[in-house]
């Protein structure tokens, strides 16, 4: 069960970059990190970190470097880089959850009994997205 509110590639692309950001600062700047290195540290196939890394590429978020000694990095400070930034590249945000009772049935002029506590659970997750950044792995890596 998908307790957070976002999918699983979402959830996988976080953790990419989360790694992105503990190492941010390592050695005097952003280094250079292989799909792999990123993969097996946050226990994810090599081939998915690499299409995850692709879209954060062409999204602006992460810089690629190719050639034997090329790599991965963050494009600019992991505290400026917010979860949001990365969900909405996998996920379509600011939609509401679907209604338990189905499709049709919240739209009528009486919501479902739990309409008004799944709209606030989901403006709760999506303030969560925007506040919370990649600068917290960082400061989790350097203590």
């Amino acid at each position: 069960m998908n307790t957070t509110g976002y999918s699983k590639m979402a959830q996988n692309a976080i953790a990419a970059m989360s790694y992105l950001a503990e190492r941010y600062g390592a050695g005097g700047g952003a280094p250079l990190l292989r799909s792999a290195e990123i993969a097996e540290a946050r226990g994810l196939s090599q081939t998915l970190v690499a299409k995850i890394l692709t879209i954060l590429s062409q999204a602006g978020l992460v810089e690629g470097v190719p050639g034997p000694n090329g790599g991965y990095r963050l494009q600019s400070e992991p505290s400026k880089v917010s979860f949001f930034d990365v969900v909405r590249l996998f996920d379509r945000v600011n939609e509401t959850f679907p209604c338990p009772f189905g499709a049709d049935y919240c739209p009528n002029e009486k919501p479902c009994p739990v309409h008004d506590e799944m709209v606030a659970m989901r403006e709760t997750l999506d303030a969560f997205l925007k506040r919370a950044h990649f600068g917290k792995f960082l400061e989790r890596h350097s203590t």
